[in-house]
């Protein structure tokens, strides 16, 4: 989920306002990456379940790609219109809107920050372990996670950590960050392979 020491005095002291721009500022100038990831979960005791490894790619506003390769393929595309999943083993396609989807999604804050005021509120956490933190916790209700810690080294975003309502934490941990590359648009539009099923949710 999803980059300044130089902001901590300011936002250790600031209001939830000036909170939030400073989050904003992290991500200013940044039209779009790509990271590789490791994504743990862990369920309510902290014991590690599960760990997938893959690539995300981010297009600012509002599209992104998120492959993961190992240990199984799994492919989510948001094109602004619509988010896609592909699953290769079930050969099975679903079909979203993607506003629905990003307004109570984590992928919101890494594709369209500017609604970071609306969806959340925001709370720096201080530095720990050479990452400067903040807390975001849902305004509305339906949320799919009832927190989320961001956590930043001097230029970008290094660990997202995602907890849901049953106590489960999802952590990915961003490698290899490269900021502003160009990116293939054709990454971001998505045709169901043949033969797969098209699941269309609200579309």
């Amino acid at each position: 989920m999803k980059s300044f020491l130089a902001f901590l005095l300011l936002a250790l002291s600031a209001p939830v306002p000036a909170a939030t721009d400073s989050l904003k500022a992290r991500f200013h100038g940044l039209d779009s990456f790509t990271a590789e990831f490791t994504q743990t979960l862990f369920d309510a005791n902290q014991e590690k379940q599960e760990e997938v490894k893959g690539i995300l790619r981010v297009q600012r506003p509002d599209r992104f790609n998120l492959e993961y390769t190992e240990p199984y393929y799994q492919l989510y595309v948001a094109d602004g219109k619509h988010l896609y999943f592909y699953d290769k083993d079930l050969e099975q396609v679903t079909i979203k809107p993607q506003r629905s989807m990003l307004d109570n999604s984590p992928a919101m804050i890494l594709s369209n920050p500017e609604r970071l005021d609306t969806l959340y509120t925001v709370t720096p956490q201080g530095e720990d372990e050479g990452l400067f933190w903040y807390e975001l916790v849902p305004k509305q209700a339906g949320s799919h996670f009832a927190r989320i810690e961001l956590g930043f080294d001097r230029q970008n975003l290094r660990i997202m950590e995602l907890q849901d309502s049953f106590g489960q934490t999802t952590r990915l941990e961003l490698h290899d960050f490269r900021r502003n590359p160009d990116l293939d648009p054709e990454l971001f539009r998505f045709t169901p392979p043949e033969g797969v099923d098209v699941i269309r949710d609200g579309t």
